[in-house]
């Protein structure tokens, strides 16, 4: 990592970053505590690996040590993968991925390895297609999505004594912004795999969020901030191997599959340090933004409904003790958030039908990747009788 120096828009930034005292969000909880030994807020800061350019979490041993115990107790995050609403959708659009990428629409005959499989439910559909599968996963809803789905788990962490043979396809859904070590982590694939086999990969696609200066993609959970070149780069790097990567059709991911053949074009490894060096800058430019947005709605005695609370909660905890956030609600179409809380926020999360029948005056959507359509299905029912605002535009002012 370095700590070199950016002049940036208002003056020099120095690195590493120290964000600050950020929520330590693991799953949903029933009180605005966590609870089970864990902590409500955690350090968190940021520096770029310069030797791929990405943007990525400081170690810290309090955080490693936290996230251990929490992965143990079964850490759930919104979007994770089954057979309902946004979790389906996620899964068949990673199929999708997986069905193009190696040109099949069946998988009968392969053995399929997926660490980190969360509920299991992505390897209950391969093998409903005809794989040969096994997951690892070190928490309780591992062992329940096996039960469930008739699948077999292995209760650890990758890597695992338990795992024997070699597979024709590695999956990692949402793994790889986890590792503190990433680098390391990939060189203990090929072991695992057949002469012919191949990874497949998935993490968030962070590029828009650094670009904005949007601090609700941090998170205690991911140590890296990918963009689709400091992907490639860290798989090369790691294993040699060139990586095919493309932005999802669904949920703002970006996938990838290891390939033999060369990928076009170089990647400017300069390039995507300088956009994650500018990051502070445009981060902390945000967070003043979304102060002077709730201090005006404030002074006019305006309440706020913020959706997609999940997003804003980092600048939320920032900005808290320079405003009163008494006037907030928090809303959100997940059903397996509603009546739930985030860490040191005394604000239960309401559905959209609490939204139609006791409006706010103002609405904050905090999704990029759905907060059109969720703008669209408020003005459906309500018109133009509350003031919408996307949380993009406000960035973008």
């Amino acid at each position: 990592m370095s700590s070199k120096t950016l002049s940036g828009e208002d003056g020099s930034q120095d690195w590493p970053w120290k964000v600050g005292a950020l929520p330590f969000i693991y799953a949903p909880l029933d009180s605005p505590t966590n609870g089970n030994d864990l902590p409500d807020a955690l350090p968190f800061a940021l520096d770029v690996n310069r030797r791929v350019g990405t943007l990525v979490q400081v170690p810290d041993e309090m955080v490693s040590n936290a996230l251990s115990n929490a992965y143990l107790k079964g850490s759930i995050m919104s979007g994770m993968m089954d057979e309902d609403g946004i979790g389906r959708e996620y899964a068949q659009d990673f199929l999708s991925f997986l069905a193009h990428s190696i040109k099949k629409d069946r998988f009968d005959g392969m053995s399929v390895l997926e660490i980190g499989c969360g509920t299991g439910y992505l390897l209950y559909r391969l093998k409903l297609l005809g794989a040969d599968v096994l997951g690892v996963e070190p928490g309780d809803h591992g062992q329940e999505g096996s039960r469930r789905f008739q699948i077999p788990v292995i209760r650890d962490f990758f890597p695992s004594r338990l795992i024997e043979g070699r597979y024709d396809v590695i999956i990692m859904y949402g793994v790889l912004e986890h590792l503190g070590f990433p680098r390391e982590f990939l060189q203990l694939l090929p072991e695992h795999l057949s002469d012919n086999g191949r990874i497949v990969l998935s993490v968030p696609n962070c590029q828009p969020f650094i670009e904005l200066g949007d601090v609700s993609m941090l998170t205690h959970q991911h140590w890296n901030y990918y963009t689709q070149d400091t992907l490639r780069n860290s798989v090369r790097l790691a294993i040699g191997s060139d990586l095919d990567v493309q932005s999802s059709e669904f949920g703002g991911s970006l996938y990838g599959i290891t390939t033999k053949h060369a990928v076009k074009g170089q990647i400017d490894i300069e390039q995507e340090a300088q956009r994650a060096l500018r990051y502070k800058h445009l981060g902390t430019r945000g967070i003043a933004k979304l102060l002077r947005y709730l201090a005006r709605a404030r002074s006019r005695c305006e309440s706020v409904g913020i959706y997609v609370p999940g997003r804003a909660i980092n600048a939320l905890s920032i900005i808290k003790e320079r405003i009163d956030v008494s006037n907030l609600r928090f809303f959100d179409d997940n059903n397996a958030l509603r009546g739930k809380y985030f860490p040191g926020f005394d604000i239960p999360i309401e559905g959209r039908e609490g939204l139609i029948s006791r409006p706010t005056d103002r609405v904050l959507i905090m999704s990029h990747t759905f907060g059109t359509s969720v703008a669209n299905g408020i003005r459906s029912t309500l018109g133009n009788s509350l003031t919408i605002t996307m949380w993009r535009d406000l960035l973008t002012i």
